[in-house]
């Protein structure tokens, strides 16, 4: 007789890969470092319904990266991992969400400001707003998506300053917001979130921070009608 086949060995949960991440602090970080880690892991778990995989994946990435940080922000080498989970969240492809396609969605064109040094793919028609919106357009479906540039906000960036930030801008609006995949390096200081409206209506964007401006890139429309908001946000880029 054949022996039986061994079992596949369950998969670690969320929450020990994201804990194992946190270990890797202890020998090279303050305290207050690996505690605000374990904290974070709850953003992580429960992961969004059909992400779990995503999660697992981006959270294991870290743990096994070489250039994990005492700050709470994703190791530049699993960026791309990060903002996968920001996607699939939004129930968007998580194929590839690191940089917008070589082939632009239809009806999308490279929005460039070069006073302002930005750059995203946005739908056609795109126009100068008014106050702090540099670029605007209404797509068909009724989503907006648009960039403003607000100062810099003073102090170190964290994600409790981008949040208390939204809930300026936002207010009611940002009372289900998520925030993931930050991005923290010179020049640039950045996290996606999404967040959903007491009206019904969703909302998916960008805070960046340059060294001396902050710039939010947002599509906000109908629930289920934002458009590939993936190539916009994942595509812009400011310096």
């Amino acid at each position: 007789m054949k022996p039986a086949a061994e079992a596949a060995p369950a998969a670690s949960s969320i929450h020990d890969v994201c804990f194992a991440m946190c270990d890797k602090l202890k020998p090279k970080c303050p305290k207050s470092s690996f505690e605000a880690c374990q904290l974070n892991c709850g953003k992580y778990d429960p992961p969004a319904a059909g992400c779990e995989e995503v999660v697992r994946s981006a959270l294991s990435c870290a743990r096994d990266a070489s250039d994990l940080v005492c700050a709470n922000v994703a190791p530049e080498s699993c960026a791309k991992s990060f903002r996968r989970i920001a996607a699939c969240a939004a129930g968007q492809s998580t194929a590839e969400t690191a940089a917008a396609p070589a082939g632009l969605p239809p009806g999308f064109a490279l929005y460039e400001n070069a006073s302002e040094g930005i750059h995203a793919p946005m739908p056609q028609g795109v126009t100068a707003g008014e106050g702090t919106t540099i670029a605007t357009v209404k797509t068909a479906d009724g989503a907006v998506y648009s960039i403003r540039k607000l100062p810099r906000p003073e102090g170190k960036l964290n994600e409790k300053l981008f949040l208390k930030i939204a809930m300026d801008l936002f207010g009611r609006c940002s009372d289900k917001m998520k925030m993931q995949g930050r991005v923290d390096k010179p020049g640039r200081n950045s996290i996606h979130y999404t967040t959903k409206c007491p009206d019904g209506s969703e909302e998916q964007g960008l805070f960046w921070a340059t060294d001396k401006a902050l710039f939010v890139a947002s599509a906000k429309g109908p629930a289920g009608k934002l458009g590939p908001t993936e190539a916009f946000l994942y595509g812009f880029d400011a310096k």
